[in-house]
């Protein structure tokens, strides 16, 4: 792994894990120093970053994390579950028995993460439990595009069942009903709906969390 991509996938676990929070400056001076290299590979990096949405340039600023367009948000999550209805449904008949095995331990470790109301843990392995899916989709153009989207959203997406905790039970059990359903060869039109009202029920949950919160605010007021 070369030094961009050392400083990239770090850089990026701080900004998905809330460590580095939107507005948090980029120093790239800094950060070499810290990683001991030049601020070469360090403003490779975050130009990468920027690519992805998650940190952008502000005059006499210069490099920050992005802050969170809730309308951007919701109209990405919409289209990704389109997509990954779709993606979920071409790669079904190309799973393995050892697929749908890593699935059940991923939905189980789910299960005790919920149990212990590790909901972090939660969120990253709901993520696993699509990827072991997609990545028998055989339509390499799809996966690219839903990865494209993912890389908008996880920001949000990994804090998702933090913000709206009550979320997480339900999507649990729509874990175990897409596997059943996988199982059992279920037609291609109803995997697509299943995966898409998925997606589509967190986003229901986000906006209801979302009006609970300007609610409140107007409350204190």
């Amino acid at each position: 792994m070369s030094k961009t991509d050392e400083v990239y996938q770090e850089l990026r676990h701080r900004i998905l894990s809330g460590e580095f929070v939107a507005g948090y400056r980029l120093v790239i001076d800094a950060l070499a120093r810290e990683f001991g290299i030049s601020p070469i590979p360090v403003r490779e990096a975050i130009r990468r970053l920027e690519a992805e949405d998650l940190v952008d340039f502000q005059p006499n600023v210069g490099a920050q994390v992005s802050r969170i367009d809730e309308r951007t948000y919701e109209e990405v999550l919409t289209v990704e579950a389109r997509l990954e209805g779709w993606a979920t449904a071409l790669a079904a008949p190309y799973l393995t028995p050892e697929d749908y095995e890593i699935l059940r331990t991923v939905a189980q470790r789910m299960d005790e993460a919920l149990d212990r109301a590790d909901l972090r843990t939660y969120g990253e392995l709901n993520r696993q439990f699509h990827q072991t899916i997609r990545r028998r989709c055989p339509n390499r153009y799809l996966v690219e595009q839903i990865t494209a989207c993912a890389a908008k959203l996880d920001r949000v997406r990994s804090n998702m069942f933090t913000l709206v905790p009550e979320r997480a039970r339900a999507s649990l059990q729509e874990h175990y009903q897409i596997l059943q359903s996988l199982v059992e060869k279920a037609p291609t039109e109803v995997l697509e709906h299943l995966v898409e009202d998925h997606q589509l029920q967190t986003l229901e949950s986000y906006r209801a969390h979302r009006r609970q919160r300007k609610l409140s605010a107007v409350a204190r007021e």
